[in-house]
């Protein structure tokens, strides 16, 4: 099984949290919900990655306002290794960028355990005092 090194933001716009459905066409985990991420496969930075793959996918700037240790998940996938940030916008008007996800959308806190697939991620984070 592979392992696999990504960034991983969860952005906060007042007491809202942002979620993407992964596209289709994603050959990773498509159609499931999660927290925006990018691979690290470039020279770039953890935090240079995650802000980039911030505006790619949603047309949003950010403010990285913490970061965590890295946390570890397996799956039916690969080993994933997930660099984790908390990045705070500054609106919520985001455009979707149909290439990464088929659907985004804004969450109170008490509605992301709705979404199963987000429960070990949210899990880690509140241990990392991420989502309180």
């Amino acid at each position: 099984m592979n392992t696999h090194v990504i960034t991983s933001a969860v952005i906060k716009y007042k007491n809202k949290y942002l979620i993407g459905k992964r596209a289709e066409t994603k050959k990773s985990a498509p159609n499931q919900w999660e927290f925006i991420s990018g691979f690290i496969d470039t020279k770039e930075t953890a935090e240079e990655i995650i802000l980039r793959e911030l505006k790619e996918e949603t047309s949003l700037k950010g403010k990285i306002v913490k970061s965590g240790s890295p946390y570890f998940v397996e799956d039916k996938e690969a080993h994933w290794v997930i660099i984790p940030f908390l990045i705070e916008v500054a609106n919520s008007n985001f455009i979707l960028n149909p290439a990464d996800h088929s659907e985004l959308k804004w969450v109170a806190k008490e509605e992301l355990l709705d979404y199963k697939e987000l429960r070990t991620d949210i899990q880690k984070l509140k241990d990392r005092e991420f989502i309180l």
